[in-house]
């Protein structure tokens, strides 16, 4: 490792200009790769394509449809269904049923023309009813007379009368009918009866659509799977309808998951650029304040280098912006920045026993290159063990920041040594290492100061430091879980506040849908034990409202009873396609079954889902699946959770194997491996205290715990040991590493508490409870490199050295 490292150093301190003018070439072939990145905002970020919920929810949406789009009409009920906006509804179900891009449109004008058709059935059978009744009564009343032996005067008159008798009969019915006045949508009179019960109350009929007396909704069933631009104009169409056909005082709300979707995207382009300028200002600042070197703003210059390499490389590969993602780009210039800090900070102190530059670079990098290496590696473990994850977005997250920081390393060890070789061969040696001097003794002095009370009091800051890991390791088990996206995103969200209102005005927070699947999902065996099963959920959980599936239409019908096969095909035949298709697919193999709910959090779905599921019980060959939003939804808090401990296991394994193959010490694995450990411990006492839940961001702290701890660690044992070869004894080394390395060190973690502290000021809440838990984590990685290891590192060697002269 020695040669190679010394190797390298010669060859950056000869091809200097090589490397600027790679990185220069490089940089002009990722812009166009940046123009290239797209978001992705849809549940695809949540759930794995593969997934067995997501392959089952593509079938359903391909036979029902998606999620529903629906149309809020606000304003008094009255005046929204009268006659002139009848008719712009009539003008909007014609247009909008005859395109293929949906599936059914239903509203109160639908009800309406169904009872019109009904009205004019129910009179013209009515007349028939009454005509043959009239005949028949005319043609006894002519016999009676007749067998009287009276003339055909006579039998006509009483002919006559029998069917004005009949007329009497019927006219309760003919009154009732007239009422109602002509069936039609201009008549006010017909449409109040149609809304209205005879207690004056919104008829049980219409009340899917017309939940009060101020707001009627039109509910929209686009066809399923579609992409997100084209789902997005199928709900920008209908705004643009509604906006060219106004309705007279009536306010129009679209509400849809495409156009909440569309928000979340465009919120990410803005919080992106906010976020980037923020981590800049952040990183300008805490350089100019506690990097006092020469060109102290260059490692900035140089991780926005690695960063837009990143960037671009994602464009090219179509790994797309998520909201995960986006808090890659001020993460990595918080964490890239180290590795520029390192090579810098031990290039200025080798600049002041150095007889040159050549000899300062050369020697800097041949000493740093091995330490910040196994420091990488052992970042890049936490950031490869993200993809075990069955999150996409989580994958994506570890997969850029692994690229992001070996990109970063590779731009700190050949461009920035490259720029710094060259801006300072020309000037003295005496004048750089003056410069040098004069910069760093404020800082060594405190972090000395540091590292002897530390080496003086190690039991008591151990015993301080195991009582808090302790109680994090069992306030964990108790910290609570939010995947649900819509309190993940910003929430002065427009369409997030439509969404709620609908929830609000409608009484509901959804519907969990399940499909079923048979060889005849229509048969009386298995319709029978859908309403049984229908029955069961909605007596045993409180939460279910009500319940749509084919067992509904049926038992409209007939009354409740499940009829034979025939009748069930009549039924089916006899019921407006609109009806059946949502509930039943063409070839009978697959129906749909739902459920009404009040909103309920995503861990309450996802328990009631498998609560649900094992009270199912279907016959043989009947398959039950969950399928729609609301299960995708859920199926992220098992995903999220689920693996977190396993993550944190495998990837201090990996790490703890990684410092023994290189170390070849069992003592440095452990002393690195140690605080890492502890520190994933406080972080969780700490989010417990200030209540911040687990979340797909959250949930992967303890990994970058790992990564930053371990640097750390690395970068610290490193210093100490070399010092050691240098003939230190313990506590002398590790005073003079610490005041050494620790420069860099404390100001590494000051840019990474910069790049990690500019996410508390995103809208996605998401992303602040990440920031807010991760400027936590990232200085308690500081606290135990700087207070809590140095004593029980030097006590270790003190005793082990005791134990070595004594035999």
């Amino acid at each position: 490792m020695k040669r190679f490292s010394e190797a390298l150093a010669r060859l950056i301190e000869r091809r200097p200009w090589w490397f600027v003018i790679t990185a220069v070439v490089l940089i002009g072939a990722a812009v166009p790769g940046v123009t290239m990145l797209d978001s992705s905002t849809g549940f695809e970020a949540l759930v794995s394509p593969n997934a067995k919920i997501s392959q089952d929810n593509a079938r359903y949406e391909e036979q029902f449809g998606a999620d529903t789009i629906i149309v809020l009409l606000n304003g008094p009920v009255d005046g929204i269904l009268s006659g002139e906006n009848l008719m712009v509804l009539h003008d909007f179900e014609q247009e909008f049923s005859q395109d293929d891009r949906y599936r059914s449109v239903l509203s109160p004008l639908t009800l309406l023309q169904t009872a019109i058709y009904e009205a004019n059935q129910a009179w013209q059978t009515l007349q028939e009813q009454i005509a043959t009744a009239q005949e028949q009564a005319a043609a006894e009343a002519r016999r009676l007379v007749a067998e009287m032996g009276l003339g055909e005067e006579q039998q006509e008159l009483a002919a006559q009368q029998a069917r004005e008798e009949v007329l009497k009969e019927f006219q309760p019915y003919i009154e009732q009918l007239q009422q109602m006045g002509e069936p039609a949508l201009d008549n006010t009179l017909f449409v109040a009866a149609v809304l209205y019960d005879s207690e004056g109350a919104i008829s049980e009929a219409m009340l899917p659509f017309v939940p009060d007396d101020e707001h009627v909704m039109i509910v929209i069933t686009p066809q399923g799977n579609m992409p997100d631009d084209e789902a997005l104009q199928a709900a920008q169409d209908i705004e643009d309808f509604f906006t060219a056909h106004p309705m007279e005082q009536v306010e129009v709300t679209v509400i849809a998951d495409s156009k909440l979707i569309n928000a979340i995207s465009n919120s990410l382009g803005q919080n992106i650029a906010i976020l980037f300028g923020l981590s800049v200002v952040a990183m300008v600042l805490i350089l100019l304040l506690m990097f006092r070197v020469r060109w102290r703003l260059l490692p900035l210059l140089i991780v926005g280098t690695g960063t837009l390499w990143t960037f671009g490389m994602m464009g090219y590969a179509s790994v797309p912006m998520t909201m995960t993602t986006m808090a890659v780009l001020p993460i990595l210039i918080g964490l890239g920045i180290d590795y520029s800090i390192q090579f810098q900070n031990r290039y200025q102190e080798e600049v002041v026993r150095s007889r040159s530059v050549s000899e300062a670079i050369i020697t800097s990098l041949s000493r740093m290159f091995p330490v910040v290496s196994i420091a990488l590696v052992a970042t890049l473990i936490g950031f490869i063990t993200l993809y075990i994850s069955e999150v996409p977005m989580i994958r994506d997250f570890g997969m850029m920041l692994a690229v992001g920081i070996i990109l970063s390393y590779i731009a700190g060890l050949f461009l920035l040594n490259s720029i710094v070789y060259l801006s300072d061969r020309r000037i003295p040696i005496e004048r750089l290492s003056r410069t040098a001097l004069k910069a760093s003794s404020r800082i060594e002095r405190v972090l000395s100061q540091i590292a002897r009370l530390a080496v003086k009091y190690p039991l008591p800051v151990f015993l301080i430091a195991l009582v808090f890991a302790i109680a994090g390791g069992v306030v964990d088990q108790w910290l609570p879980t939010n995947t649900d996206y819509e309190q993940l995103m910003p929430q002065d969200i427009p369409e997030l506040a439509q969404l709620r209102e609908l929830r609000q005005i409608s009484g509901s927070g959804g519907e969990i849908r399940f499909m079923v699947e048979a060889d005849n999902a229509a048969s009386p065996e298995v319709l029978d034990w859908i309403q049984g099963y229908q029955a069961e959920g909605l007596a045993a959980y409180p939460e279910l409202i009500s319940a749509n599936s084919p067992v509904t239409l049926i038992a409209q019908a007939t009354g409740g009873v499940i009829p034979g096969e025939e009748e069930i095909s009549q039924i089916l035949e006899n019921t407006p396609p609109h009806y059946v298709e949502q509930v039943i697919s063409g070839d009978r193999t697959m129906a749909s079954l739902s459920f009404t709910t009040r909103y309920l959090s995503l861990e309450e779905i996802n328990d009631l889902l498998e609560s649900m599921l094992a009270d199912a019980r279907p016959p043989a060959n009947v398959k039950i699946s969950p399928v729609g939003t609301i299960a995708l939804g859920a199926s992220t808090v098992d995903a999220v959770v689920g693996t977190r401990f396993t993550m944190n296991l495998l990837c201090l394994g990996a790490v703890f194997i990684v410092l023994l193959l290189v170390y070849r010490r069992l003592s440095n694995a452990i002393f690195i491996i140690l605080p890492v450990g502890a520190v994933i411990a406080w972080s969780s006492l700490d989010m417990y205290l200030i209540g911040i839940p687990l979340n797909p961001l959250t949930a992967v702290l303890g990994v970058i715990i790992i990564g930053i701890c371990t640097e750390f660690m690395v970068l610290l044992m490193g210093r100490y040991d070399e010092e050691k070869r240098e003939g230190q004894l313990p506590q002398d080394a590790m005073v003079t590493a610490l005041s050494k390395i620790g420069r860099a060190i404390v100001t590494t973690a000051l840019t990474t508490l910069g790049g990690f502290g500019v996410l508390i000021a995103s809208d996605f809440v998401m992303i602040r409870d990440f920031g807010i838990a991760t400027v936590l984590g990232v200085f308690l990685c500081l606290v135990a490199t700087i207070t809590v290891m140095p004593g029980i590192i030097v006590w270790y060697d003190r005793w082990r050295m005791k134990r070595v002269s004594y035999n």
